[in-house]
């Protein structure tokens, strides 16, 4: 009797074990079951418009299983996206706050928490997280473009470059252009022009076909009395930005009419005219004819780029022309009331196309107001433009 005992012992050893592991891989379907269960009544309050409730479900769900922090992370930047930002914080802050999570998803949870304050314009908060995070090397890049989309909005621009040092020298390249506008701000927030001149020094240094920097240079040479100066960077602007030397046309001719230099602004827009600068360019050049008497030739280089380029100012002008020569009568009333039409079509018309969006605009802006890039709009090429 004594050895069946000792034969029947591994026999209820095995079975033991058995019944153990067969116990739990129930409780784990059953947990699993619950889960699957809470995750299908949670998206149905999501799409019921209870987002209330749904949160609160699956930050009670973060307590049972960890491998669930990466659907939670996602759940968070779904109620960014759509504009519920409290609630993404609320999920965010719980990921934080629990004491047991792995550095990286505390570094992901940290990540996404300063996204949501950055979205709900608690950039103070967001910049505290981003500059903690600019340390990790897998976020570092991330928290650096954030930190610097985020000083922009607050116009520190000193910030945003001291940021933009720290970036990689290839990626730096790469912003020139826009750091050369942070310049820009820098030296529009100046009162002494001396400073002015130096921040748009720095700008062209960035990026030496910033025109806004030449244009505002320009400007301050002439405010300064330092006529010679201001003409050299008009030229620099021609050969920078074409297309933005006729914002300079008036600038160009006051300067060069105070330096008595007639001819030198007859070559100025010769050139303006053979690069590209447009109907505007013409037009004075046409106008600068007409004051020395030289009308035909005026009219001649109007209806020449006319045929070549046709723009709706450059016929508004040589309407001009002709009403000058008409006579009195019914024609110069129907030429007259004709130009006229024309000019309010040419004011409805926008002038200023952003190259990146499409954003028209009566306006230049250097930062365009939809897309938010800098130095992207500029005049339009064309019938209605240039």
């Amino acid at each position: 009797m004594l050895e069946l005992l000792f034969l029947l012992l591994p026999i209820a050893a095995a079975y033991g074990w058995y019944m153990g592991q067969r116990n739990l891989r129930q409780k784990e379907q059953q947990q699993n079951k619950k889960l699957s269960h809470d995750y299908f009544t949670g998206l149905n309050f999501l799409l019921s418009n209870e987002s209330d409730k749904a949160v609160d479900l699956f930050i009670s769900m973060l307590d049972v299983d960890d491998d669930t922090i990466d659907t939670h992370l996602s759940l968070g930047s779904l109620f960014r996206k759509r504009g519920e930002v409290d609630r993404a914080i609320r999920i965010h802050q719980n990921l934080i706050a629990r004491p047991h999570l792995p550095q990286d998803q505390q570094d992901l949870a940290m990540m996404e928490l300063g996204k949501d304050y950055h979205a709900a314009g608690f950039y103070d908060r967001a910049e505290e997280i981003f500059l903690k995070l600019v340390s990790q090397e897998d976020h570092s890049e991330e928290a650096e473009t954030l930190l610097i989309e985020i000083y922009q909005i607050t116009k520190e621009w000193q910030k945003a470059i001291d940021v933009t040092r720290k970036l990689s020298r290839k990626r730096q390249q790469t912003l020139k252009p826009v750091i050369a506008h942070f310049y820009c701000e820098l030296a529009q927030e100046q009162v002494d022009n001396d400073k002015k001149i130096k921040y748009l020094l720095q700008a062209v240094k960035q990026d030496s076909a910033c025109g806004r920097a030449f244009i505002t240079l320009a400007r301050l040479y002439q405010q300064e009395g330092q006529l010679r100066q201001c003409k050299q960077v008009l030229l620099q602007l021609l050969n920078a930005d074409v297309m933005l030397f006729t914002d300079a046309l008036a600038l160009a001719r006051e300067v060069y009419i105070a330096e008595q230099d007639s001819e030198g602004f007859h070559d100025l827009l010769l050139q303006a005219i053979e690069k590209g600068a447009g109907a505007s360019a013409v037009i004075a050049l046409a106008q600068w004819l007409e004051e020395q008497g030289d009308i035909q030739h005026a009219e001649k280089l109007v209806l020449d780029t006319l045929y070549h380029h046709p723009t709706m100012k450059g016929f508004q002008h040589l309407m001009q022309i002709h009403l000058q020569q008409a006579e009195h009568g019914q024609a110069k009333q129907s030429l007259s009331l004709l130009a006229q039409l024309v000019e309010q079509q040419i004011k409805t018309r926008p002038s200023f196309r952003c190259k990146e969006c499409g954003f028209p605009s009566h306006a230049l802006y250097w930062h365009c107001p939809s897309c938010k890039h800098w130095g992207s709009i500029s005049r339009i090429k064309g019938l209605d433009g240039e």
